[in-house]
């Protein structure tokens, strides 16, 4: 292989490198395209972030249920402070039906040792499912928990409520 002479111009040097690094690289290899998700989020269906005003008003709705009903139910026992996470739906993509939702919750007590002063902890952490039954789609699953009780509203095709489910996983 035969490098060009440097040159006095900058350009030139600049084109000798780039000469150089090309002839050492080789052609780059052309990657196949990567394949389309065959499940996606609730929110990017049945386009990205579709659905996202929808389901973030849902969830807010839920949080406020949970709010409202967790000190007289979820909430007393074991565990003081009980928090709503992240709420999620895995959506298959070509159909629309939904395969699963799922909402993460997490707990904390604490209490002081009086021996030695330190905290002690616990902090679970639960991943609670809905009953969807099979066959539910987006809009379906969607219609049945409009309105202002999501919690409390029933489940297509399982008659089921969130209520209990929660009831079923929190305790």
């Amino acid at each position: 292989m035969t490098l060009p002479l440097p040159s006095r111009h900058p350009s030139d040097a600049l084109a000798a490198l780039i000469l150089l690094a090309l002839t050492v690289a080789g052609p780059a290899a052309a990657s196949p395209p990567p394949a389309a998700p065959l499940h996606v989020d609730l929110v990017d269906y049945p386009t990205p972030q579709a659905n996202w005003s929808a389901f973030r008003d849902l969830r807010h709705r839920l949080e406020a249920g949970f709010d409202d009903a967790c000190p007289d139910t979820f909430c007393e026992g074991e565990y003081t402070d009980y928090q709503p996470l992240k709420l999620r739906c895995s959506v298959e993509r070509a159909t629309g039906r939904v395969n699963v939702c799922g909402w993460a919750f997490a707990a904390s007590e604490l209490r002081v040792d009086p021996a030695t002063g330190a905290l002690e902890r616990q902090q679970p952490t639960w991943l609670c499912h809905f009953p969807t039954g099979g066959g539910t789609t987006v809009a379906a699953l969607l219609a049945a928990l409009d309105g202002p009780q999501p919690l409390f509203q029933r489940l297509p095709a399982t008659g089921k409520t969130v209520f209990e489910a929660l009831g079923d996983c929190l305790r």
